[in-house]
C-alpha cells in the first residue's frame, strides 16, 4: 500500500470512529436518580476508538470530537454542546473519554496478537474503570459530594459499561479478523 493510500485508509478510519462517537449521541441517556449523569452508550465509541485506531489516533479522534463539541455541536447525549458542558456534572467523565483510548491501546499493545480476553481486559480497565474513577473524581469537584459517595454511585453504571464492553471486543475482533489492522 502507497504511503498516501496509508494515510487515506487510516484518516477513512478515524472519521468513522468519530462518527460512530457521533451518532451514539442519538440514543438517550438513561437517568439515574442517585447521580446528576445519565447512563449513555456514547461512551462504548470511546471504548472502539482505543481498540480500533490506538493510542495516538484514538486520543485524536476525541480531541476533534471535543473541538466540535466545545463550538456547539450538539454531539453529546441528548443533544448538548458548548463549552459549559465540560464543566457541568459530567466534566470528570470527558476527562476519562480523553485518555481512555491511550490506556486501552497500551495494556492491547502488551500483546502482538491480544485474544477476546486480553482486549477485554483492557477495555475493563481503561473504558469501564479508569472513566468511572474519572467521573467519580469529577462528581466531587463539581458536586461537592465525597468520594465515597461518587465511588458508590458509579456503582450503578457498572453493568451496562460490561455489556458494552464485551460488545465492543466482538465488534473489535471481527473487525481485525478482516483486516482492520
Amino acid at each position: 500500500m502507497t504511503q498516501s493510500r496509508t494515510r487515506i485508509t487510516e484518516l477513512t478510519r478515524a472519521g468513522m470512529v468519530l462518527a460512530v462517537i457521533i451518532v451514539l449521541a442519538f440514543f438517550p441517556g438513561i437517568p439515574v436518580g442517585i447521580l446528576p449523569a445519565p447512563i449513555v452508550l456514547q461512551n462504548a465509541g470511546i471504548m472502539l476508538a482505543g481498540e480500533l485506531l490506538g493510542a495516538k489516533k484514538g486520543t485524536l479522534v476525541m480531541v476533534c470530537f471535543f473541538i466540535l463539541v466545545a463550538v456547539g455541536m450538539p454531539f453529546l447525549t441528548g443533544g448538548a454542546g458548548g463549552v459549559a458542558v465540560f464543566f457541568s456534572a459530567s466534566a470528570g467523565y470527558f476527562v476519562g473519554w480523553l485518555l481512555a483510548p491511550a490506556i486501552i491501546a497500551s495494556i492491547m499493545n502488551l500483546k502482538a496478537n491480544p485474544s477476546w480476553l486480553w482486549e477485554f481486559f483492557a477495555v475493563l480497565i481503561g473504558g469501564v474503570l479508569f472513566i468511572n474513577l474519572a467521573g467519580s473524581i469529577g462528581l466531587v469537584f463539581i458536586t461537592r459530594i465525597s468520594f465515597k459517595a461518587a465511588l458508590i454511585g458509579s456503582v450503578v453504571y457498572m453493568p451496562g459499561d460490561l455489556l458494552k464492553a464485551i460488545l465492543c471486543v466482538t465488534i473489535s475482533q471481527q473487525l481485525h479478523r478482516v483486516g482492520w489492522r
